[in-house]
């Protein structure tokens, strides 16, 4: 059964995608029946979360736009180190789900107008 339902007819509420929610949220040492207490919030507010990039909503209220006078240019060139397998491992299935998403998509290579590097780091904790 598929938990991404926040933006279908089943809604936020689904139960199997509030259970998922619940589970996948890091609490931190409580008694039992604070956790318990904290469980029931979580699920309480589940429309508020996002279990995948698909299931965020497109603000349509606002509009982004950069001011960038048509003759500036920008660097083309790739100054990028290769990645390495895991960076590879991380970000290619990344990438893929925001392309599925409509959050990016490919270009062809007359569309660039800027690159920049990438750059992976791995988080402290």
């Amino acid at each position: 059964d598929d938990i991404f339902t926040r933006l279908t007819e089943k809604g936020p509420f689904y139960p199997p995608r509030v259970k998922a929610i619940v589970e996948m949220v890091n609490y931190g040492p409580l008694p039992p029946d604070l956790l318990d207490r904290i469980k029931k919030k979580v699920a309480e507010f589940a429309d508020t979360f996002a279990l995948s990039v698909r299931e965020v909503k497109p603000v349509t209220f606002h509009k982004f736009h950069l001011d960038i006078p048509k003759e500036m240019t920008f660097s083309t060139k790739v100054n990028q180190k290769p990645l390495t397998q895991p960076q590879k491992e991380f970000l290619f299935p990344v990438l893929d789900e925001f392309n599925a998403a409509g959050i990016m998509r490919d270009i062809p290579v007359h569309e660039v107008k800027a690159v920049n590097l990438t750059v992976l780091v791995q988080k402290a904790h």
